[in-house]
């Protein structure tokens, strides 16, 4: 027996709790997924701004932005990747760090209220709110992506961020879940640490609070650094400028082999050393 009827997927909304709200839990990993994007958007700056009496944070980045067709059929397509038709790296060359597509999810994680809007350059902007509260709403009613769009976004709050913005994103997250615990200290050192290369890619600048970025951020960590192993070498900014000089560092060995395996394990006076609060 045969049928001319055509069947499709539908995929409910609360795969977006699975895969985002449930899954991504660190608010570290949310700035870090954002920072990802930027990279991948060919952004000369990253600012974030957080102010934790408030309990608010914005990112903006310099990137290429994109107009409503983008927007639509790529950062609100689940599963998007950049990868597609083999590309490797952006415009700028820059190899891409976004991966399968369903980081973006992150970013529902942290905050009642995600407001994005982005433009390319010349161009206006566009975007949409998420609103956790009506998310949660549509997954109970289980309504299908389809069925749940975005709503409007009030420019009045972002007005001191989209001045001279002539191109990229911005992502605003209001009255953040449980407010904001992690010191400004910390999560400055985080984003050196996780980001090493940025801070030796003068291309590439993350802000905090309008302060950039950079390997003294580390300065702590690589007091306390104890022993290095090195496999080849690596050229990590860490390692070059914070620990091969390092007067507290007891022993530096680098083990040259014929692989292309490049990097390095450290271990610090106590386990204590490790907390970069």
């Amino acid at each position: 027996m045969k049928t001319n009827q055509p069947f499709t997927f539908e995929i409910s909304l609360s795969v977006l709790n699975h895969l985002g709200r449930n899954l991504y839990r660190s608010f570290m990993t949310v700035i870090g997924e954002a920072i990802s994007n930027s990279w991948d958007a060919d952004a000369n700056n990253v600012n974030i701004y957080l102010s934790r009496e408030h309990g608010n944070m914005v990112i903006k980045d310099d990137g290429i932005g994109m107009d409503s067709d983008d927007f639509q059929n790529k950062f609100l397509r689940i599963g998007y990747s950049k990868r597609k038709d083999g590309k490797m790296q952006s415009q700028k060359e820059r190899p891409y760090i976004g991966r399968k597509g369903i980081g973006k999810l992150a970013l529902l994680s942290c905050a009642n209220r995600i407001s994005i809007i982005t433009k390319k350059e010349g161009g206006e902007y566009v975007g949409g709110v998420i609103d956790n509260s009506g998310l949660d709403e549509a997954i109970n009613d289980d309504l299908t992506a389809q069925q749940y769009p975005l709503t409007e976004v009030d420019f009045g709050i972002l007005d001191g961020y989209t001045k001279r913005h002539k191109k990229g994103t911005i992502i605003y997250f209001q009255d953040i879940n449980d407010g904001v615990r992690n010191t400004e200290t910390y999560l400055k050192k985080l984003i050196a640490l996780y980001f090493r290369f940025s801070l030796i890619d003068k291309s590439f600048n993350i802000y905090f609070n309008d302060e950039l970025i950079d390997l003294d951020n580390l300065d702590s960590l690589a007091n306390e650094t104890q022993f290095v192993w090195e496999i080849n070498k690596s050229y990590d900014p860490f390692v070059l400028e914070k620990l091969v000089n390092n007067n507290s560092l007891k022993n530096f060995v680098r083990k040259n082999t014929n692989s292309a395996i490049t990097g390095f394990i450290g271990t610090v006076t106590k386990p204590s050393a490790l907390n970069l609060e």
